[in-house]
């Protein structure tokens, strides 16, 4: 078979794949299951206040005292990337002495974030599709229009959106750990510890 060529590259016209592990009847666009669309609806809305106490975990990092949360709010609110706020968080916890000494809590705090963000992102803007079944799945949205959707579906539970639920639960748990914590030994904002 011929298959006709632009400039070195595929045309977008050519036969798609299919997937023949995708179950076979009717398919409608978007989430038709209640009981799923209900789940990412929670995960979607929580996250938000999740990022609220993440907020003032990034008040305790740079040093504001706690009378000070509406201040943290502002300055974590301002980066509008989430990709910006992990930096930020990373780049303050790992490169300032004052920190040298927080537990691994406040690392595992960002991990955390960093992976419920990414779930947040793939559920956000996904293509969602349901099975006439009442099985729901999504599909990746990509730039490559050779990647048909139909090729990339994944079937989303009830279980998995539970335990993405459950994990951004203890994601907020372990935030209101890392804001507790209290340093044995504080030091002044400005000032190391040299230990000669």
């Amino acid at each position: 078979m011929n298959i006709p060529r632009t400039r070195g590259s595929v045309r977008v016209g050519r036969e798609r794949p299919h997937n023949d592990k995708l179950p076979a009847g009717d398919w409608a666009l978007g989430i038709e299951n209640p009981e799923i669309a209900a789940l990412v609806g929670q995960f979607v809305a929580a996250i938000v206040h999740v990022e609220e106490h993440l907020a003032i975990f990034y008040g305790r990092l740079i040093l504001l005292p706690s009378r000070s949360d509406d201040v943290a709010r502002q300055a974590f609110r301002s980066m509008r990337m989430a990709e910006s706020k992990i930096q930020a968080m990373r780049a303050v916890l790992q490169n300032s002495h004052v920190h040298a000494e927080k537990p691994a809590i406040f690392d595992e705090v960002i991990d955390r974030y960093e992976k419920i963000n990414a779930k947040r992102n793939e559920y956000a803007h996904a293509l969602w599709y349901t099975h006439e079944s009442g099985r729901v799945f999504k599909t990746k949205v990509t730039t490559d229009a050779l990647r048909f959707d139909e090729m990339n579906r994944q079937e989303v539970t009830q279980n998995q959106l539970g335990q993405d639920l459950r994990n951004l639960a203890a994601l907020s748990a372990k935030i209101q750990e890392a804001i507790a914590w209290e340093d044995p030994r504080p030091i002044a904002h400005g000032k190391r510890r040299i230990q000669w």
